[in-house]
């Protein structure tokens, strides 16, 4: 009995949260000043190449040439969670309402260019409506995977998302992928791979704790290949450009009071043996520069509990140059990461 209600408090969390990744940053971060800047209003330490999204505080921001721009997109909702559509000036980005979310594509410079779903359903029962976070356009310009919380059922609040595969020409739901554990919260941040595979977060209850792993899945309903273990707790994968090497936050031996970032090289089926980069942290949202001399990822930097921007070059090297503080007075949304493309 006492599993049992366990299992139902986790569920009423994932719900209320709508997913299980970075569980221990709200719980864990102390927030001092509650004060947050929009990044235009600041600059950062020093410029990184190419063009970057970002999120913060429900709005979308351009961060190129060491300036940032407002994408200045509609305030109905909260925008979160952009990724590159490769060969385009363009994202894919979450707008997340009260009782649904929505996936759009959108210009770097802020024109809304289609939405990409249709969740919101206008029925009084809330369950008819859906949710989706973390789309990921493959290489091929096209290819979306997407976290979906369905098949769902009438009689039922459970949420637990699945991997599904679609298209940014018409459905983004075409395919279900993968099959989530139950009362979990689901699978989320799929990674596609050139060969139809496709890296993610699975997690799954043991002991009564809410674990993630790394699952590496080649096909429809298969399988997955766990590519690290309960005891590691990691989550949050992000592929290198060449896709050799991978980031990752784990939160395992740690009794969920940090994190810490790593990165381990990925052969195609099995990942070597993993680098802490950064210890006892609250690191979130790593990213991959396009030409893969190093990453970024989310980490506060003071007392405050804000969210900043730090650059790690030379992570996929042996000897990784110190991390740089790149900016100082903002608040980023942990939860997403940045979508880094080329000039």
């Amino acid at each position: 009995m006492r599993r049992f209600v366990t299992v139902l408090v986790l569920l009423a969390l994932m719900g209320a949260f709508a997913f299980g990744v970075n569980r221990f940053l709200a719980s864990r971060r102390t927030v001092i000043s509650a004060t947050v800047q929009a990044p235009t209003k600041s600059k950062p330490k020093f410029a990184l190449p190419g063009v970057m999204i970002v999120a913060q505080d429900g709005q979308l921001y351009r961060l190129q040439d060491g300036e940032f721009t407002s994408l200045d997109l509609p305030t109905d909702g909260q925008w979160m969670q952009p990724a590159a559509v490769p060969g385009q000036h363009a994202v894919v980005a979450v707008e997340r309402f009260a009782a649904y979310s929505e996936v759009f594509l959108v210009s770097d410079s802020g024109t809304l260019l289609g939405q990409l779903s249709h969740n919101k359903t206008g029925s009084s029962t809330i369950q008819y409506n859906h949710w989706m976070f973390w789309p990921r356009v493959a290489q091929d310009g096209h290819t979306v995977l997407v976290s979906y919380d369905a098949p769902k059922s009438i009689d039922s609040y459970e949420i637990d998302f699945a991997i599904w595969k679609g298209d940014l020409s018409s459905s983004l739901v075409q395919e279900q992928l993968s099959d989530p554990n139950g009362y979990t919260g689901g699978d989320t941040q799929a990674q596609p791979l050139p060969d139809g595979s496709f890296i993610y977060a699975k997690y799954t209850i043991n002991n009564e704790a809410l674990l993630s792993q790394i699952a590496l899945q080649k096909g429809a309903h298969d399988d997955p290949a766990l590519l690290t273990s309960t005891d590691d707790d990691c989550g949050q994968p992000a592929l290198s450009p060449d896709g050799t090497q991978l980031a990752m936050i784990c939160i395992g031996g740690t009794s969920g009071q940090s994190s810490r970032l790593e990165v381990a090289s990925f052969n195609g089926t099995a990942l070597g043996t993993p680098r802490v980069l950064v210890q006892d942290c609250l690191c979130s949202s790593p990213a991959w520069a396009p030409d893969g001399s190093g990453l970024v990822y989310y980490n506060t930097a003071d007392a405050t509990g804000h969210f900043e921007l730090w650059w790690l070059a030379g992570a996929a090297t042996a000897a990784p140059k110190p991390t740089k503080l790149v900016t100082t007075s903002d608040d980023f949304d942990a939860t997403s990461a940045p979508a880094w493309t080329a000039s």
